[in-house]
């Protein structure tokens, strides 16, 4: 039996309620996924890294991992439109109010061939 590594995305939260869609996600498209807090970021090479604007460190992690390349989609209230606006100058690719990004987060994820 041949074993498959899948790719990695990671979640940097501390809202243990996040982790249910994403998992989902990860499972429809074909990924895995690990949940990290802030200070865990340099131990992972993932492809993708969705960080929770309300989790403390949030701003580090983008600029750590936007930084080494990795593509980073920033979410959090709908109202902190700041919050928002300082994910991408801080190296975000996308910012999304929690509700959008947690609807299906696999929109986000490249599609593997």
């Amino acid at each position: 039996m041949e074993v498959v590594n899948r790719p990695l995305f990671v979640v940097v939260t501390s809202n243990l309620m996040d982790q249910g869609p994403f998992q989902a996600a990860a499972a429809r498209a074909g990924y895995r996924v690990e949940f990290v807090r802030t200070e865990g970021i340099g131990d992972v090479d993932p492809l993708v890294a969705f960080v929770d604007l309300e989790t403390a460190g949030a701003d580090s992690a983008i600029s750590e991992l936007s930084g080494r390349g990795v593509r980073v989609i920033a979410y959090g209230p709908h109202v902190d439109d700041l919050g928002m606006l300082r994910a991408r100058s801080l190296g975000a690719s996308a910012a999304e109010p929690r509700s959008r990004a947690l609807r299906d987060p696999a929109e986000y994820l490249p599609p593997l061939v």
